[in-house]
């Protein structure tokens, strides 16, 4: 069992659309297996991959992981700041740094990666023994997608913002694993789910602003990828306790 709950909980969502046919790229630019890997489900003909490329100036976009940072709002003392994420769109861009420079971050920064879609699930077990046990952490969950459905013709860039401390709070980290969930399914009142490391966690979001979910209720998030499931069991032990937060224009 994990020791860990959030106190704040914010989103950014907005649509990128930024993505060319599969057909437009050449065979060696993305490996079968990873191909797979980051399909999310997508048949291979309705697939397309994202445009973005080290010759375009991506700077002067949106940033998801900001705006989510900025939905939290500043720390009242000094923090450590963890970011999760996949790969970069752009490998010249040091999303950590220019994120700390931005937000003028005082406290320590650690970047995690290589979870990919499960950023948002079995990251909580390192999450348990990387946050200090005598002060908050700001957690920050980043999905860009590699791919997008061409019958869609656009995808989701997320982020997720926790604010985080060790011990009882308004919103509490059970477990978490990888692979099916099993017993930790039987537990939960309410499942959201998704192929993305945010997917799940902006779906109970909206459930928590909406009052669907009641004090007391066990969640159940989870992440399924062609290759990979993920899971985190939640508490909410005080919906008006926990401080909601939507970086950016309100999901819809």
């Amino acid at each position: 069992m994990l020791d860990l709950s959030a106190e704040a909980f914010g989103i950014a969502v907005r649509p990128y659309d930024d993505y060319l046919p599969l057909a437009g790229f050449a065979d060696a630019a993305i490996p079968a297996s990873r191909l797979h890997q980051e399909s999310r489900g997508i048949p291979l003909e309705h697939l397309m991959l994202v445009a973005t490329d080290d010759t375009q100036d991506i700077a002067g976009e949106p940033d998801v992981t900001a705006l989510a940072l900025a939905a939290l709002g500043a720390p009242d003392r000094e923090q450590p700041l963890f970011l999760v994420r996949g790969a970069l769109r752009d490998s010249m861009v040091a999303a950590l740094a220019g994120l700390v420079h931005a937000s003028q971050w005082a406290g320590e920064d650690t970047g995690i990666t290589h979870l990919e879609e499960l950023g948002g699930t079995v990251v909580f077990d390192l999450l348990d023994w990387a946050v200090p046990e005598d002060s908050r952490a700001t957690v920050l969950i980043c999905d860009e997608p590699l791919v997008a459905d061409a019958r869609v013709g656009h995808a989701q860039f997320a982020a997720v913002g926790l604010r985080l401390r060790h011990g009882p709070g308004p919103l509490q980290v059970l477990d978490c694993g990888e692979g099916p969930p099993g017993a930790a399914a039987a537990a939960a009142a309410h499942r959201f789910g998704g192929s993305g490391p945010c997917d799940a966690w902006v779906a109970l979001h909206a459930a928590l602003t909406a009052g669907r979910v009641r004090d007391g209720d066990q969640v159940l998030l989870g992440v399924s990828a062609p290759l990979r499931q993920g899971w985190v069991l939640l508490r909410v032990a005080d919906t008006a306790g926990l401080r909601l937060a939507v970086g950016g224009p309100a999901h819809r």
